[in-house]
């Protein structure tokens, strides 16, 4: 590519490169400048600005075992960070639930055997990256025992009544 020039005088130890383009990598290299000449170029170092973060990976929506009205949603953290911490806007059926830190959250209180749509939105201090998407089910309530009576020595007559339907 090509080089940007940028002058400073007097004994400048540092200077800042502004309106730099996000997650772009850039060589600096610099040399003195005085009345007698030019100094021979210093040796070249790179960094990459800063960018939003890419998209979590391995979303799984699942109910706990035994549970009928709660939900365990997990991800895995982002392979591209965007150099910077990353947070989770996490979405259930389009509304926003919370912003975390984990990448692991369980939502209580939901209806029975019900399904849910959520996204998980990977953020930083420079804005949204990218996002998961998943469907995810509550399990069935359970049946309960109405009535259980022995009708002999090796039988058990049991009525069951059928979970409510959400």
């Amino acid at each position: 590519g090509s080089w940007m020039e940028r002058i400073s005088t007097g004994n400048t130890r540092m200077v800042t490169l502004e309106n730099l383009k996000l997650g772009t990598m850039y060589q600096v290299r610099v040399r003195a400048i005085s009345d007698v000449g030019n100094g021979a170029w210093s040796n070249t170092v790179s960094r990459t600005t800063f960018n939003v973060p890419g998209a979590p990976t391995n979303l799984m929506i699942s109910p706990p075992s035994g549970s009928c009205k709660q939900l365990m949603v997990t991800w895995t953290t982002p392979s591209n960070t965007g150099g910077l911490p990353v947070k989770y806007k996490v979405y259930r059926n389009g509304t926003l639930i919370h912003s975390i830190r984990t990448t692991t959250t369980t939502w209580n209180s939901l209806a029975a055997n019900t399904q849910y749509r959520v996204r998980v939105v990977a953020f930083n201090e420079l804005g949204d990256g990218g996002e998961v998407t998943g469907t995810g089910r509550t399990g069935p309530q359970a049946p309960s025992i109405s009535l259980l009576s022995a009708s002999s020595s090796t039988q058990l007559i049991i009525t069951l009544t059928a979970p409510a339907r959400s």
